[in-house]
């Protein structure tokens, strides 16, 4: 049984060390809690204290509180009370849970208001997380107009973080966008920007936006002038979205050959993506999926240890990523996808091109854990699941 007076009495001490674990023990036993609108306002009055370690533990703790609290529309406000807070580490660290708890809320409207008001704040940090929470939950808006033309100015905006943020959510909201063909416009126009940040993020958009333009050719002739960019973030994105074009092309293969050419073409792009950054870099995600992937369907007598390869492969490549846990248990998901193609036998065409398009979007959002901020860690297991379930694709 958990004593929650003796956790509410932790919340009001002195000592910084006793308010942690106070924390500690809000987030993981939250959902035992007898009172949870108490445990709440323990976890609100964490996220004002004195100390930094309590105050940025407290935020992380909300994020997974607001999935049991019973009130959420007024944990919603209070969210938002946090981000009109004075002191500009809170107001960042509350606009940034908002992604995560947004489709909880119960009155959308009143959130997208609050959403289209926190895009023009004049914190760019607030602006920056409005862009991703845009991004992500830009299917559920009703006036998809409207969020565009916030996106659009977002794309404008004078910070660097607030572009990169929106153009990220581009990249996520694209098949939404009321006019795909000004989307397209505005990536094709970011890929030129000043800062290789932002052209890096344009030419990671660009390998998900691809299947939507009408002059492929063009956006794939874009995309390899980028792979010369003078800087290497810019040709490692390059190179992965090239990569990930190539599974779409192999999706779409009328004949084996082409299919396996296209597999074959992905792979060689991944493994140039993963030369040119080492660390937390998702193409080396990508790279261990495909090459296992490619090995199974192509010489399964040869193929019987493949599965187990990969998991060892894939475990060293993220020991040093942020978000190891959370990482190791997308790897696990993917093992278990190859495992299936592995017992399926011999694959016709048609079987191949569902089975890549099935774990491709699994590996996409997978992959895009590698490159999270230490920030934004503890959140990843939640980001894959949310994913994984607002997709079409969801594992068998």
């Amino acid at each position: 049984m958990v004593d929650q007076e003796k956790i509410h009495n932790r919340c009001l001490s002195n000592d910084p060390e006793a308010r942690i674990y106070a924390f500690e023990e809000l987030n993981n036993f939250f959902s035992f809690m007898p009172d949870k609108q108490q445990a709440w306002n323990d976890l609100l009055r964490l996220t004002g204290d004195k100390d930094h370690d309590v105050r940025s533990s407290a935020f992380r703790a909300l994020y997974s509180a607001f999935f049991d609290i019973p009130d959420k529309q007024q944990a919603w406000n209070d969210l938002l009370r946090l981000i009109n807070d004075k002191d500009h580490d809170v107001r960042s660290s509350a606009s940034r849970v908002l992604d995560y708890v947004f489709i909880q809320v119960p009155d959308k409207q009143q959130a997208w208001n609050d959403l289209f008001r926190l895009a023009k704040d004049k914190d760019w940090l607030v602006r920056s997380n409005a862009a991703e929470v845009l991004g992500s939950a830009f299917s559920q808006v009703p006036d998809k107009q409207q969020a565009w033309n916030d996106l659009h100015r977002l794309i404008n905006d004078e910070n660097i973080f607030v572009r990169i943020s929106a153009t990220l959510a581009l990249e996520s909201a694209f098949s939404q966008m009321p006019d795909k063909q000004q989307a397209l416009n505005n990536l094709l126009r970011l890929i030129n920007d000043k800062d290789h940040e932002v052209r890096s993020s344009a030419a990671y958009a660009l390998g998900s936006a691809f299947s939507h333009f009408s002059d492929k050719r063009q956006a794939w002739n874009d995309l390899l002038k980028l792979t010369n960019d003078q800087n290497s973030y810019v040709r490692s994105s390059s190179n992965h979205s090239l990569g990930r074009v190539s599974i779409f092309m192999a999706s779409q293969a009328e004949t084996e050959e082409n299919y396996k050419k296209e597999l074959e073409e992905a792979i060689k792009f991944f493994e140039i993506a993963t030369k040119e950054v080492s660390y937390n870099n998702p193409a080396k995600f990508c790279l261990l999926f495909y090459r296992s992937f490619y090995t199974i369907i192509s010489k399964r007598q040869e193929a019987k240890e493949e599965v187990n390869k990969y998991l060892e492969e894939a475990k060293a490549a993220i020991e040093d990523s942020e978000g190891k846990k959370q990482l190791f248990e997308a790897v696990q998901y993917l093992a278990e996808a190859l495992k299936e193609v592995q017992n399926m036998g011999d694959l016709d065409l048609s079987e191949m091109k569902d089975e890549l398009s099935f774990y491709s979007k699994y590996c996409d959002y997978a992959a895009e854990l590698m490159s999270r901020t230490d920030e934004k860690a503890p959140f990843a297991t939640e980001v894959l699941r949310k994913a994984a379930n607002s997709s079409t694709y969801i594992l068998k």
